[in-house]
């Protein structure tokens, strides 16, 4: 059979079809075929469509509702935590900020600065543990469970956290130029600006690089 170039989904088959027609055992069809960078999970399917065409009926398939309903918690638990404690951090940063440049602009008496940070204090205490614990048990189970990574729950989470992470750095680079425009840039407003912009391009960053591995294992 001639290798092509371009191999589609139809090449696949074909090829899962020809090697059971020839006697190739399926534990030597799988890795040959993640080594070409199919999924095993792909490789699978493929195999069962195989059996079926030959039985004359398609093995059960169990539904996958239980792993989506899980991988939705764990992501969106996971997600959610990051927003709290990025968020609380970056007004941590901004009040310690505004602390040491004041704005003269504004006038009257300022708080204590620990009764101003509490909350985030609070926060970061609270989410950041939360954040460490999801990540961790996603991670494991990614490790126990490679083909985890190929869930359509978790790759649409991911993209909707890079997006967001991606307007919030557009957004940090277009106050900065209209300031620079503007002739308005102050010490103040470019140590806010560079603090949103290591915590918006590091979690983009982070998680655009994970995928992007995770792309170039498979």
């Amino acid at each position: 059979m001639k290798a092509s170039p371009h191999v589609t989904t139809d090449d696949l088959d074909a090829f899962v079809a020809a090697a059971k027609n020839k006697g190739v055992p399926d534990d030597a069809i799988v890795p040959i075929l993640r080594q070409n960078g199919w999924s095993e999970r792909r490789v699978y399917r493929s195999l069962s469509a195989h059996y079926g065409t030959l039985l004359g009926i398609l093995p059960p398939r169990r539904s996958g509702r239980a792993e989506n309903a899980r991988d939705a918690f764990l992501y969106l638990v996971n997600f959610i935590a990051l927003g709290f404690w990025a968020t609380a951090l970056g007004q941590l940063f901004y009040a310690v900020i505004a602390r040491r440049f004041p704005d003269a602009a504004v006038y009257g008496r300022y708080e204590s600065l620990v009764y101003e940070i509490v909350w985030q204090i609070a926060a970061v205490a609270v989410a950041f543990p939360v954040f460490v614990f999801v990540h961790r048990a996603i991670a494991e189970q990614l490790r126990r469970k490679p083909d985890a990574a190929e869930s359509g729950v978790r790759l649409w989470l991911t993209y909707v956290a890079l997006v967001i992470a991606a307007i919030v750095c557009m957004t940090d680079a277009m106050w900065f130029l209209e300031a620079m425009l503007r002739g308005e840039l102050t010490i103040r407003f470019v140590l806010d600006t560079i603090v949103l912009a290591v915590l918006g391009g590091g979690i983009f960053g982070y998680y655009l690089s994970g995928l992007q591995r995770e792309r170039g294992e498979r």
